[in-house]
């Protein structure tokens, strides 16, 4: 079952969502409230006893713009938060910008200094070495400020 036949079948099973909250009701007018331990709300629907889950944001999306990107960014970083205007459709590059714990320099240990670079459309761009750390990361996160925008 596709991710548009699931949002389509919350609609016709009473699902409703308020844009200005971020908030699913089921057809009971119940919050669709369960936080996962990744820090998305999902909510599953069942067909023939089988259970298809439904992203709270993906439905959000759906509800307000009858479409299901491959990829939707929660701007602020809040995953749980799903007001539309907390969402955006993005490309899966776009999404990977988010990722906190990606360094985009390392140590080269021949030239005994700092490397620093930054993927641009799946390039490797040179951005320098550097005589520290603290130098190499500065230079990431600037670039990271100036190419990875959305």
């Amino acid at each position: 079952m596709t991710r548009k036949e699931r949002c389509e079948l919350a609609i016709k099973r009473g699902y409703t969502y308020d844009p200005e909250t971020g908030i699913i009701y089921n057809r009971f007018n119940n919050k669709v409230d369960y936080i996962q331990k990744d820090g998305y709300m999902k909510f599953s629907v069942n067909v023939n006893n089988k259970l298809f889950a439904i992203g709270n944001h993906r439905f959000a999306w759906y509800w307000v713009n009858k479409e299901c990107p491959i990829e939707i960014d929660h701007i602020n970083n809040i995953r749980n938060d799903n007001r539309i205007c907390n969402l955006r459709a993005v490309t899966r590059q776009q999404n990977q910008w988010n990722r906190k714990n990606v360094k985009g320099y390392y140590f080269n240990k021949v030239a005994k200094k700092w490397y620093s670079y930054i993927r641009i459309n799946k390039i490797k761009t040179y951005l320098g070495y550097y005589n520290t750390e603290e130098e190499a990361r500065n230079a990431y996160l600037q670039a990271k400020e100036k190419y990875h925008k959305i």
